[in-house]
């Protein structure tokens, strides 16, 4: 073989090369360009989305103060009234508390006004009719600790209505508040999760 020979066999292999080699380049200048252009058109896509998903979110929340606030104002009231009524009731009780207590006062002094005169005028009996008197003194005092007990029951009765009235008021208020906290703190994780 000659070395014109040579020289053609090897511009064929160069050839061969250059061309596998250009069109390696080229292929790969295609993909880039390619995946260049669909980043391009998906950001621009996400960034007509993100546009509209944010005129929509910003109406919502638009919406959602205006319906907090109403409902806010609206339990505002019913919490004010409420509150007038459980301070009017509890007036009420407490002037019927400050009244068993006076009562009770006054029946405890008549009795012991009633049984030093009957101590003074009884001084002179006999022993029998000491512990007769003794015996009845003993039973009023049990008589009049019951009757006390029994007014105290009932007062306590009534102020424990009272509370448990104005706990289950202030479930009845609270409970829909946090149900609408919780429903709008979901839909905000919801809407971020997008």
């Amino acid at each position: 073989m000659s070395d014109k020979e040579k020289s053609e066999q090897n511009k064929v292999k160069e050839n061969i090369v250059v061309k596998g080699w250009n069109e390696f380049v080229s292929n790969i200048t295609k993909g880039y360009n390619n995946f260049q252009k669909s980043i391009e058109e998906s950001t621009k896509k996400n960034t007509e989305l993100w546009n509209q998903n944010q005129v929509k979110i910003n109406k919502f929340f638009e919406s959602a103060k205006e319906n907090w606030d109403a409902t806010m104002k609206e339990w505002g009231t019913e919490i004010a009234k409420t509150h007038k009524e459980n301070v009017d009731l509890w007036d009420a009780d407490l002037e019927k508390i400050n009244e068993f207590f006076k009562n009770n006062q006054r029946s405890w002094e008549n009795k012991l006004k009633e049984w030093n005169t009957e101590f003074e005028k009884r001084q002179t009996e006999t022993k029998e009719q000491w512990e007769a008197r003794k015996k009845k003194i003993g039973e009023d005092i049990k008589n009049w600790q019951d009757n006390t007990k029994r007014d105290w029951e009932k007062g306590l009765k009534s102020f424990r209505r009272e509370m448990i009235k104005g706990s289950y008021m202030f479930l009845v208020f609270m409970i829909p508040i946090l149900v609408v906290v919780f429903v709008i703190v979901a839909l905000i994780t919801r809407l971020f999760d997008y």
